[in-house]
């Protein structure tokens, strides 16, 4: 089995990111930058530091010790030469500060979405099946994206990195998790976790004979981030569930060891390939991973270091009554504002067609926090929140569905169906601010199945991407 490419630790004096979107806009800035004489005469443009001036080892102390992740961005905004510090050092700054406050989101770690692009005329099935079409990853951004890095045509390709046939499985804290290769004629499941921001890819074992966990089967991502214990820049963990005869398994993979954990049993029923099928994106809180089934949230809590990486803890959270046996592409799991787990689900509401987003807390039996596996909740609380969107006139037949929430940054993602019936509007919608934009239209419900992932990069590449160069 190929072995797993371990990330790329930082250079201190040149740039982390030699293969990534960060590297494509700092290349970028610093051509803006070249061209612009008045700028060459900057705090730092080229001028031999004074002999006073405080040595890059000792601003990055400084910089590690500050209050929080605003106070660090501050730094960064105060010269180009803090910021060339803040940058090249943003992941081990970020490490080393005060962990963000239960529920706080980052909206602007929000920048997007992965579909996998292919269309779905006659002609384009005929080539697809003769093997001749390759399905293309597609990242939709958002207009701070844009702003951010410039346009993104052709960044996929950016470090030699080749997705075709690439379909996204997870997307969690600046990681995406892709599937590789015909998802049709596979005999074997590969993995790959890439971050795009930096560019590092890690290439996962492949599962394939009887190991192979099959075509339905959810996945979870977990890094250093979801722990408390010190792991090692790069970390991550992946969760599998899928079906066996008779029962439903659980497999883990860490990053660490190289490896994949030995197949466990879920107990209690088994969940059905057609639930695996629709099983929604997986939300982490205190080191549980969360999906939304039928009748309740079902976690799975992974041992977070390599003697506990065999355990496996499996909880379930019931809905109460109003959401009994709800249907599963209603709805996603997402997280509050102070850090609880909440169900999210989509409406419309009036004659005028206006679409309504529910975050809701109350209808879990016990809402999950951060600081307690489970706490009472009086389902008189207000703890639910609802958002109308004007924005959007649409029948009140018309399908929406939302597909993925960022616990890091507030953002759902969602899709709206268009008049043709066989195209749909990507949206996403933060929580935290209330704003509304459309990522795209026209995208095939067909490209939508199982394939529509949103993307927030981690607190280290937001750090480094906010300072100028």
């Amino acid at each position: 089995m190929p072995p797993v490419r371990r990330a790329r630790h930082a250079d201190p004096t040149g740039s982390p990111y030699p293969d990534g979107w960060l590297s494509y806009r700092h290349r970028r800035r610093r051509r803006l930058v070249e061209g612009n004489v008045r700028a060459k005469s900057d705090v730092s443009g080229g001028a031999t530091p004074s002999p006073t001036t405080l040595p890059d080892d000792v601003l990055f102390g400084i910089f590690s010790r500050v209050s929080g992740f605003t106070d660090a961005a501050r730094c960064a905004a105060t010269c180009r030469r803090w910021a060339r510090v803040v940058a090249t050092r943003a992941a081990p700054i970020c490490r080393a500060l005060p962990p963000p406050p239960p529920g706080g989101f980052l909206p602007h770690l929000a920048i997007g979405a992965f579909l996998q692009h292919q269309e779905n005329d006659g002609a384009s099935r005929r080539r697809r099946a003769r093997g001749g079409e390759p399905a293309q990853l597609r990242f939709v951004p958002t207009a701070f994206a844009s702003r951010l890095m410039g346009p993104f045509a052709g960044l996929l390709g950016e470090g030699g990195a080749s997705f075709d046939n690439a379909r996204p499985v997870a997307s969690r804290n600046g990681r995406v998790v892709l599937q590789l290769g015909r998802e049709a004629r596979a005999d074997g499941l590969t993995l790959c976790v890439w971050n795009p921001m930096t560019g590092d890819v890690a290439m996962v074992p492949t599962l394939s004979g009887k190991e192979f966990p099959g075509h339905d089967y959810a996945c979870a991502i977990l890094t250093g981030d979801d722990l408390v214990d010190d792991v090692p820049p790069g970390f991550f963990r992946l969760l599998l569930v899928y079906g066996r005869r008779g029962f439903t398994a659980l497999r883990s993979f860490s990053s660490d060891t190289c490896s994949w954990g030995l197949e466990c049993k879920k107990p209690g029923a088994k969940i059905s390939g057609h639930v695996l099928r629709e099983l929604g994106p997986a939300v982490m809180l205190h080191g549980v991973a969360y999906w939304p089934t039928h009748r309740a949230a079902f976690g799975v809590r992974l041992g977070s270091t390599a003697a506990t990486a065999e355990t496996m803890d499996v909880c379930s959270v019931p809905y109460r009554n109003c959401l009994s046996n709800c249907k599963l592409d209603e709805h996603v799991l997402g997280v509050s504002a102070d850090g609880r787990l909440n169900s999210v689900d989509i409406g419309i509401i009036g004659a005028l067609g206006v679409p309504k987003i529910s975050f809701s807390t109350s209808l879990l039996e016990d809402a999950v926090g951060y600081k307690s596996t489970t706490t009472s909740v009086d389902p008189s609380d207000d703890l639910d929140i609802s958002i109308t969107l004007p924005q959007i006139k649409v029948p009140r037949t018309t399908p929406m569905k939302p597909w993925w929430f960022g616990e890091k940054s507030g953002t759902l993602i969602f899709t709206v169906e268009e008049e043709t019936s066989s195209t749909s509007a990507v949206f996403a919608l933060n929580v935290a601010t209330r704003s509304l934009e459309k990522l795209a239209d026209g995208v095939s419900n067909h490209t939508c199945c199982r394939r529509l992932y949103g993307y927030e990069m981690d607190r280290a590449a937001l750090l480094a991407s906010v300072a100028p160069q």
